[in-house]
């Protein structure tokens, strides 16, 4: 036999032998979680989320695919950032130390910053060390040292956890009144009263509703009189109310009802307010 050949027959031999292991014992999916994690859960069994600060106390939950904030408003929720939030239980600390042989006041932990609760794990946010971007953190009954990677969203509050969308294409709308103008659903078919208008172009203002994201979502600043209104009709017969407060330097529409109002550029006009043309 060549040396060739035999090369050949024992590297067979080792593929028969680890096919035959695999098969007898598969690696489970608890062999799979990182060791060195905060926790043992993972980020996509995360279903409840809430944070507590100072100023706010807010609650979302999974629904089907995507998040919604159930508390202090009934809304859809920033996906990106709450999933974002999920994964702290699945987070590597960097140093580890039981909370008894520390002084949690040096630490800001004694009066944390904020307290954010995934499923039934709380977690209690300190101050950062200053030292590469790294936050204390609290989890019972330790206190570890991490990428500060979590808090900016808690930060924001209620204005970095929203849906950056008017209108999430979850919602069954059936009509959006403009000053103007109407939009109506018929079919599958969005339409205007006049018809004097490409279809086009009227599909496309409601899919920029539903689909364009603010540059900016901030408190609601209940000081101006809206320049007009605008009402989006669901299937159900719910009414959604926008106050339309400016269009330079930068468009505002505010939603009252949430409290909040959604920032963007002013050359976003014919996207998001009319039918017409844009002038040359």
């Amino acid at each position: 036999m060549s040396k060739r050949m035999l090369i050949n027959y024992l590297l067979l031999v080792l593929i028969i032998i680890f096919t035959y292991i695999g098969i007898k014992y598969p690696i489970r999916e608890d062999q799979l979680i990182n060791r060195n994690a905060i926790t043992s859960l993972k980020a996509g069994n995360i279903t409840d989320i809430k944070i507590e600060t100072a100023d706010d106390s807010i609650e979302l939950q999974k629904q089907g695919p995507g998040w919604r904030i159930v508390s202090p408003i009934t809304w859809y929720a920033n996906n990106i950032a709450a999933e974002r939030l999920a994964t702290l239980v699945a987070v590597e600390p960097q140093s580890k130390l039981p909370k008894q042989e520390i002084d949690l006041s040096a630490l800001g932990l004694r009066i944390p910053k904020a307290v954010l609760t995934l499923n039934q794990e709380v977690f209690y946010f300190g101050d950062t060390n200053h030292i590469g971007n790294r936050r204390y953190l609290m989890l019972e009954p330790n206190v570890y040292l991490v990428n500060d990677l979590h808090y900016p969203f808690i930060s924001e509050g209620l204005s970095g956890l929203v849906d950056t969308r008017l209108l999430p294409p979850l919602l069954a709308l059936q009509t959006i009144q403009f000053n103007t103008f109407k939009l109506y659903k018929e079919g599958p078919d969005w339409k205007t009263e006049s018809n004097d208008k490409p279809a086009d172009k009227v599909t496309q203002l409601v899919n920029n509703w539903q689909n364009m994201q603010a540059s900016a979502i901030k408190p609601f600043k209940n000081t101006q009189i809206p320049l007009h209104k605008i009402s989006a009709q669901l299937q159900n017969n719910e009414t959604i109310e926008f106050h339309l407060l400016a269009i330079k330097p930068e468009i505002v529409i505010a939603r009252p009802d949430l409290k909040l109002q959604y920032h963007f550029p002013d050359h976003q006009y014919y996207e998001l307010l009319s039918l017409d043309q844009p002038a040359e």
